[in-house]
């Protein structure tokens, strides 16, 4: 485990240095209108776009209750940072789009979302849901945690950062 948290963020350098010549880039999620399915290259690229910020990702899924119950908090955060400082993804695992696209429907966000291609979530090591990571402004990952967390507690770790 300890090694994964060393490699992982090195490896995402090595990809992000790689595909910096590449057009294009990760559109907007939901924001964006139509939803964006996300491959590691696809987080990559987002990355790379944000680099100088802090970003905040998520891995939820409409089925899960403790998943629902994150999204007002990343909404709060979204709501307190503003985007040149702090970039909120929430990648979902749903299976098919139609069921993010539905979900987001009946319950608009503020926040980018993106639909997840299967190896995402495992290479960020994902064992279960939410999964939260927050990247500091230099792409390191500064905190990765299973679970839901309050706002004010996820407020702490990325003001910390912010101000860095």
């Amino acid at each position: 485990m300890i090694a994964r948290k060393k490699i992982l963020p090195a490896l995402l350098l090595l990809c992000l240095a790689l595909l910096a010549a590449c057009s294009g880039g990760a559109e907007s999620g939901s924001s964006g209108g139509a939803l964006q399915t996300l491959d590691m290259p696809g987080v990559e690229q987002h990355f790379t776009a944000n680099r100088g910020k802090v970003t905040l990702v998520m891995f939820w899924a409409t089925w899960c209750p403790a998943c629902k119950t994150e999204m007002p908090v990343l909404e709060q955060l979204r709501a307190k940072y503003p985007p040149e400082k702090l970039d909120v993804m929430a990648i979902s695992v749903d299976d098919t789009e139609q069921v993010m696209a539905e979900y987001l429907k009946s319950q608009p966000t503020t926040v980018d979302v993106y639909l997840s291609k299967a190896e995402v979530g495992s290479e960020f090591g994902v064992k279960s849901i939410p999964a939260l990571y927050v990247l500091d402004k230099g792409g390191q990952v500064a905190f990765n945690s299973a679970g839901v967390y309050p706002f004010e507690m996820l407020d702490s770790v990325i003001s910390q950062l912010v101000k860095d």
